[in-house]
């Protein structure tokens, strides 16, 4: 399978049962530790290789000229900011494309959470379900529109803003010395009933699957 493309490589993503985030799947039994080492194999699989870079990466310079320049075609990264950030792949096309890769799973809901990492634009995502059994994939900017970013963005800060002044006035008034504050953390959620939020049953599902695959290249 050494020589399967991008866009082969996807339509496998979309045969996918599921995986958890970090353990063991349920369903049929896998030989997998979660839904990232899934992903990580099938790749391999597909005749792409594990990339190594010799320095550490920074968010800062994602999307500069040189980003990943010594990075081969056909190769991946793995948690190429550390575990906790996105995403969790940099894949490598054949044409020397770099697709930004987030995985998310879900044991309870027809839906990825995102928490305060948001949506990205410009990312690729692979979602599981133990509820359907079933892999969806899709694309930042068809879940979440610019528009819609923009707004959650300016709020933020004003939140951010709207803290700090609430700090300076917590801090005026402790009498007890404990250093009480207050930390604004953001929370992207998706809301509004099945029609809205079932990724799978959803009227965009085949729409975004494939503007995803029409994209890669």
């Amino acid at each position: 399978m050494s020589n399967s493309s991008i866009k082969t490589l996807f339509n496998e993503f979309l045969k996918m049962p599921y995986f958890k985030n970090h353990a063991a799947a349920s369903g049929s039994v896998h030989n997998f530790a979660n839904h990232e080492e899934a992903i990580s194999e099938l790749m391999c699989n597909y005749g792409y290789s594990r990339f190594i870079p010799p320095v550490k990466l920074h968010k800062k310079n994602f999307k500069t000229d040189n980003f990943l320049s010594d990075m081969p075609s056909k190769s991946f990264v793995e948690q190429p900011f550390g575990t906790h950030s996105a995403p969790d792949f940099f894949i490598k096309s054949e044409n020397n494309i770099i697709i930004p890769l987030e995985a998310k799973s879900s044991e309870t809901s027809s839906h990825p959470t995102y928490n305060s990492g948001g949506i990205k634009q410009g990312f690729y995502y692979i979602f599981c379900s133990k509820k359907t059994n079933s892999t969806t994939i899709y694309r930042g900017e068809d879940i979440i529109t610019i528009a819609q970013q923009r707004l959650i963005d300016e709020h933020i800060k004003g939140e951010k803003m709207r803290a700090t002044l609430l700090n300076e006035k917590l801090k005026n008034i402790d009498s007890n010395s404990r250093g009480i504050s207050f930390y604004p953390r953001p929370m992207i959620c998706q809301s509004g009933g099945s029609s809205f939020t079932n990724y799978f049953s959803h009227k965009n599902r085949v729409r975004d699957e494939t503007r995803t695959l029409d994209s890669i290249h």
